[in-house]
């Protein structure tokens, strides 16, 4: 029986970065950049190295309305110092950050399409700059920023998910409601821009209400990095940091990972010029390959060939499913590393079923805020998120009333080692009970063990 449209649902999405660049010590002769529509498009059929069986590193699904399964139912210092605590510093004013007017130029390029007035973050590094010739890549690019493919990976992924939730089902405003929607990333360059650009997508100009005085703000919700909890923070917590150590010295299956890639890792030295984890050679191979850009060579003709960057995901993917889901110790590991986020995601439901304004949650943070999310869901697919993953928590109201959960991962109901529920129709309680478990009290007191 198909869901019907009177019913309520409440969503929450969390996903990762799109394309963005990763430094590597090593260069090879430039190519010519295509659009990033064009590199977006053939990802599928052209980078074969990020391709392996169903998987694509390059690209994650997106639902789309035909494939979308449809439910059963229906600034300041740069650091603060001791003597700054009784301080307090304001910067919440949001009539200073709001859009000027209503545009016309339907070709504008900002988030939300009809401001009339946009700033835009350039990196420029001057030629004469005493640095770069050593220490960067020519271009406009940081480490990590977000490329124009990767922005539009995002934009893509809003205006998928306006297809199925504010076109199809009618669950989300026609036009954007600050009220009803609240946004939250990492306090990350890459993630806000992913944020702006996912929300381009969800809402942009075909989302705006003419009849308004002037737009509404769009407010990127963040924490400072010292406390954010939406990747695991062994920084803030220092015992998590302890037992991720332990757990992957004692890990039998990380100690076999090691030792059948010794040349292997010792060929990728060679080339790349330094030791690195499997997912800093991910990071590094990788975005030239969703770019379509050479692999990296050395002078002498060793190069990185496709087949090893394969073999370099193949490896990540066996070091995640251990420290995220299998290794001996990992309830302790995520109850301090995303304990936090997860009652987030418990409050949210519950105050969702209990008629909250709130309609629609979402969360732009790293494959490293995916990863502990996958493992506390006990999910088969332990396998590195691909860029723009998405992570799809919605909540049900049957027509006799009871509340159930739906999780969808890249487009697909997630499926669980254990089925402790069919995340396809999972019932509220039986949801909010499973992350009971990874919520701990006294969790400042537990990370400060030692």
């Amino acid at each position: 029986m198909i869901l019907e449209p009177r019913l309520s649902a409440v969503l929450l999405v969390l996903t990762t970065g799109g394309l963005f660049f990763s430094a590597s010590r090593w260069s090879s002769s430039s190519v010519s950049q295509p659009l990033a529509l064009d590199i977006l498009d053939q990802a599928d059929h052209d980078n074969d190295g990020g391709h392996v069986g169903d998987y694509n590193y390059c690209q994650a699904q997106r639902p789309t309305q035909q494939a979308y399964p449809a439910p059963k139912v229906c600034r300041t210092p740069t650091a603060v110092q001791p003597l700054d605590l009784d301080l307090t510093w304001e910067c919440s004013n949001t009539t200073a950050y709001a859009f000027t007017g209503l545009g016309t130029d339907m070709g504008e390029k900002s988030p939300f399409q009809y401001a009339s007035v946009v700033a835009h973050h350039v990196i420029t590094i001057p030629p004469v700059s005493p640095f770069a010739a050593t220490h960067m890549w020519k271009g406009s690019c940081l480490p990590g920023q977000l490329t124009p493919v990767g922005a539009m990976q995002h934009r893509k992924l809003g205006a998928a998910l306006r297809s199925i939730y504010v076109d199809e089902f009618k669950l989300l405003p026609l036009a954007f409601d600050p009220d009803t929607v609240h946004i939250r990333s990492t306090d990350v360059w890459r993630t806000r821009q992913s944020a702006e650009n996912f929300m381009a997508g969800l809402y942009g100009i075909q989302g705006h209400d003419t009849r308004t005085v002037s737009p509404p703000v769009l407010q990127i919700h963040t924490l400072p990095t010292e406390i954010d909890y939406l990747t695991m923070n062994g920084g803030a917590c220092p015992q998590l940091r302890q037992l991720r150590s332990t757990l992957e010295k004692s890990s039998d299956v990380l100690k076999r990972l090691r030792e059948d890639n010794v040349e292997f890792n010792q060929q990728l030295v060679e080339v790349l010029g330094s030791q690195m984890s499997w997912s800093g050679y991910m990071d590094t191979v990788q975005p030239r390959i969703c770019h379509g850009h050479p692999l990296q060579c050395r002078d002498n003709g060793e190069c990185i060939t496709h087949t090893m960057a394969s073999k370099i995901i193949d490896n990540v993917n066996v070091q995640t499913a251990e420290v995220y889901r299998d290794g001996e110790g990992i309830l302790d590991v995520l109850q301090l590393g995303i304990g936090p986020l997860t009652s987030d995601i418990k409050q949210n439901l519950l105050a969702a079923s209990g008629n909250g304004k709130i309609r629609f949650h979402f969360y732009s943070g790293h494959d490293t805020t995916i990863l502990p999310m996958l493992g506390m869901l006990d999910s088969t697919d332990l396998r590195w998120p691909p860029y723009a993953s998405n992570l799809l928590i919605e909540l049900w109201k049957s027509p006799s009333g009871e509340n159930y959960v739906r999780v969808l991962y890249n487009n697909a109901i997630i499926q669980t080692k254990s089925e402790w529920c069919d995340l396809e129709w999972c019932p509220l309680k039986t949801f909010v009970d499973y992350l009971d478990r990874f919520i701990v009290k006294d969790l400042t007191k537990l990370c400060q063990m030692q």
